[in-house]
């Protein structure tokens, strides 16, 4: 009678096709794979072994795309990426992958089903810039059950996307400024989107800006400040987690001079921050209010802005002029625009805003309104 295997143990062969076996016991059940190499098949099996002795092996065959997908979070996206991007990871993990492609077997999985994933969100009026984002998310968790030797190929590489269409970015006319500045309310949030239209910052780079981060002349952008869904990424359930960051890049991370209208709506901040400490007592959660690491454009108890009440300030009050509502990122476009319009130079634009190159300044953020585009065409009449 031959001799049963034990647990662990295993064997490497070459095959007649040139590649290396190699095969385990687990439980009885001889589990055969095949490598490239015979290094590779000599590590892979050294591997498998270690799990199967530290009784944490689990035959790739079972495991199913909920399972993977959730391990693939906690394991391998925790540890690499902003809890911004985690927190989205998981929105569509949760939302879309699961419910959709989650009894499916890791290793079952197969393009057409990805396909009909892609085709039936499009159908059911998913965007096709939110479809793309959903699909990125599941070609990076296979393409780590790839590199896991899980699959030998991910069934997502083949997939068709819905065709993109370049949405057309919103900004302010000058005469739209002038009518939004017209209603905007003398409070912290009013100060901080007059900030934004006369700085260009990004949102998250104005929520956190500090006391600290300011000079005579101008101020720093040191770090950026945001707020995410915390119910799935802490472990008390927290509604909220508030993050501060480095700024994404190195070019992220500038100096940006004042204009004298935006060293006196500086001041009227400090002012009004001292008299919001005063108000709150206790309730304050700050820092020494209008100093060091104190937030510029805090709420009234301290805490760093939201960008959804500044978006709902901001809807508010563009309501209030009669104007078409757009998200607080518009400032930063119309920041853009008008410079651009005003003849002002291009590359010192792309600094202030913090972009790596000058072309992306002119494809993203700067647009052309009939009235450029007139006296444009009028410029050149003299060569006719």
């Amino acid at each position: 009678m031959p001799k049963k295997r034990a647990n662990g143990e295993g064997s490497i062969y070459q095959r007649k096709d040139g590649r290396w076996g190699y095969a385990y016991t687990v439980n009885g059940k001889q589990i055969s794979r095949a490598a490239k190499t015979q290094a590779e098949a000599v590590s892979r099996l050294q591997e498998a072994r270690a799990k199967i002795l530290a009784g944490t092996y689990t035959d790739p065959s079972k495991i199913t795309m909920e399972g993977w997908l959730t391990l693939w979070l906690k394991e391998y996206a925790a540890p690499a990426v902003r809890k911004s991007t985690l927190a989205s990871y998981k929105s569509v993990v949760d939302n879309h992958l699961i419910p959709a492609l989650g009894k499916t077997r890791l290793q079952a999985l197969r393009p057409d089903q990805v396909q009909s994933f892609i085709n039936k969100q499009v159908k059911e009026g998913c965007a096709p810039s939110s479809v793309k984002r959903h699909v990125v998310v599941l070609k990076r968790a296979l393409e780590q059950a790839k590199e896991n030797h899980l699959i030998s190929q991910s069934p997502a590489d083949a997939a068709k996307l819905p065709k993109m269409e370049q949405k057309e970015i919103e900004f302010l006319t000058a005469a739209e400024v002038s009518k939004l500045l017209n209603v905007l309310p003398m409070t912290t949030n009013g100060r901080a989107l007059c900030f934004i239209l006369g700085t260009g910052l990004r949102v998250s780079e104005l929520c956190g800006l500090r006391w600290c981060d300011i000079e005579a002349d101008g101020f720093n952008v040191n770090q950026i400040t945001y707020i995410i869904n915390g119910k799935a990424l802490s472990e008390d359930g927290k509604e909220s987690i508030r993050v501060c960051t480095a700024p994404k890049t190195k070019a992220g991370k500038r100096f940006i001079p004042f204009n004298q209208k935006m060293l006196e709506l500086l001041e009227e901040q400090r002012i009004a921050q001292k008299l919001d400490r005063m108000r709150a007592g206790e309730a304050w959660e700050g820092k020494d209010p209008g100093r060091g690491k104190q937030y510029v454009f805090a709420t009234s108890t301290g805490k760093a802005a939201d960008r959804h009440n500044l978006g709902r300030t901001l809807r508010n009050c563009l309501d209030q002029a009669e104007l078409k509502r757009r998200g607080v990122h518009a400032l930063r476009h119309t920041f853009a625009t008008l410079w651009v319009q005003r003849g002002q130079d291009i590359r010192t634009l792309s600094e202030i805003l913090g972009h790596t190159n000058v072309a992306f300044t002119m494809q993203k953020y700067v647009h052309s309104d009939t009235e450029t585009k007139k006296r444009g065409m009028a410029a050149m009449s003299d060569i006719i």
